[in-house]
């Protein structure tokens, strides 16, 4: 017989403010063999010699704390002890005070030379006790509900970056611990192989798909001398692509690498050596093979102009015109107009923050317009995007529209900073160091176009 499990009520669990002095690590930590009886030094030296918390705190010197991971600790006696983000806690007091580890002691004097100052007090979510954390640590680190980016969208992140006026050298100081050069590459070889005429759609498609191209086979390949000696190319210090041959001397070569590596012709494991690498470009027939002595000036990836596939035509608007709109709300009409009529691509950050609010005042009026009160969980407070969306899953569950209380629940749930999650709108709304590319944008809309269909025309 089945029995049901118990959900632990987080929302329930306060936040609160918490001297880093007064936090302490658990000697029950699971991350942690040696004996429980251990001192608090001894502890965070575990964590520094076993568990890597030395890479925590080196992020930390560079890039700060960031606010949302905020350990979970639960009241002991007069002690906070920490049962997630034990690591964390250990870095911070090491940056306190270097001495706690001695085999650190000079590197972490380094790091923190011009890294400014650090929290001494830190938000922590205070747990009731350690048998109702015990559910929270096995979802947490038991199943991975983390989706990390892929390369080619890591890349993406910085191209963004660049399209917004910063320069590379900004990039490199702004992201001291990233490898900005090895995203350039990434950006400007994808860049060329974007502007090149296929041999059929299908591959053209898999080279235009930012999800699945295979970035990291690309990279093998041209971090490897012989394919960039084969194809006449350097990478100058900006990361960008210096061909010293004949731009179409240049492309057949790299046409038909593209080719063979996105149909998979070739993988990263038939490329995983030099050798391999080698043996590979010696079976390419010789019409493919760019000759080196058909020099011209030298071009860069500036040279090649990004193509889009003959049928994948480039939307430009967000909503379609027709969505039939029944709502008395005035307001939310003219966001409908605007959303109908903004180019997405040239502005993505006005059109994602234009969705968020045009998805939480339709709820509004939708509910308005049926007659629902919809109440505050706080009293003096205002309901907020997050409560209509609980409200309207609350309706397609007791209606029994499966298809929308689903849609409804992954904007509410998705926790992966996932375009059309509440997540991700609240951030561009609330976060300035979080903005929105027009693929975010286009996804969230499409995410969430059948409740919109849905909520502009209520029955």
């Amino acid at each position: 017989m089945k029995t049901k499990s118990v959900k632990p009520n987080y929302e329930s669990w306060p936040r609160k403010k918490v001297r880093t002095t007064e936090l302490f690590l658990d000697p029950e930590n699971i991350r942690l063999q040696i004996e429980v009886k251990s001192s608090q030094a001894a502890l965070i030296n575990d964590l520094f010699l076993n568990e890597n918390a030395m890479q925590i705190l080196e992020s930390m010197a560079i890039n700060g704390f960031f606010p949302d991971e905020v350990p979970v600790v639960i009241k002991e006696g007069k002690k906070y002890t920490v049962i997630d983000g034990n690591r964390r806690v250990a870095a911070l007091k090491v940056l306190a005070r270097p001495a706690i580890v001695p085999t650190k002691e000079i590197n972490v004097k380094k790091l923190i030379k011009g890294a400014g100052r650090f929290p001494k007090s830190i938000a922590v979510i205070l747990a009731p006790d350690r048998e109702s954390v015990r559910h929270f640590l096995a979802s947490k680190h038991t199943q991975n509900t983390r989706r990390p980016w892929r390369p080619l969208r890591q890349a993406y992140f910085y191209k963004a970056e660049l399209k917004r006026g910063k320069t590379v050298q900004e990039l490199r100081t702004e992201y001291p611990g990233v490898d900005i050069d090895k995203f350039l590459k990434l950006i400007n070889f994808h860049k060329i192989a974007k502007s090149i005429t296929y041999d059929n759609e299908q591959t053209a498609k898999k080279v235009h798909n930012e999800r699945s191209f295979p970035a990291s086979t690309m990279e093998r390949l041209y971090e490897d001398k012989n394919v960039r000696n084969f194809l006449g190319f350097e990478f100058t210090k900006d990361g960008d692509v210096k061909i010293r041959i004949a731009k179409l001397e240049f492309e057949k070569g790299f046409k038909r690498i593209i080719q063979d590596v996105v149909d998979k012709v070739v993988d990263s494991r038939a490329l995983n050596n030099e050798k391999n690498r080698s043996e590979y470009l010696s079976t390419l027939p010789k019409s493919c093979i760019p000759k080196q002595s058909k020099g011209a000036r030298i071009i860069s990836s500036k040279d090649f102009e990004e193509k889009i596939p003959p049928n994948i035509k480039r939307r430009k608007k967000l909503a379609p015109k027709d969505i039939v709109f029944t709502l008395k709300a005035p307001g939310v009409r003219r966001m409908l107009i605007e959303l109908q009529s903004i180019d997405f691509h040239k502005f993505p950050n006005a059109a994602h923050d234009l969705l968020r609010s045009f998805l939480e005042c339709a709820l509004k009026a939708y509910f308005l317009q049926r007659g629902v009160t919809i109440t505050p969980p706080r009293r003096g407070k205002f309901v907020s995007l997050d409560d209509v969306l609980k409200e309207f899953k609350k309706e397609m569950d007791k209606i029994r529209k499966r298809e929308l209380s689903q849609v409804t629940q992954r904007i509410i749930s998705n926790n992966t900073m996932t375009s059309y999650s509440a997540q991700f709108l609240n951030a561009t709304n609330h976060n300035p160091s979080v903005f929105a590319v027009d693929k975010d944008v286009e996804m969230a809309w499409d995410s969430m176009e059948s409740l919109f269909r849905y909520i502009l025309n209520p029955k």
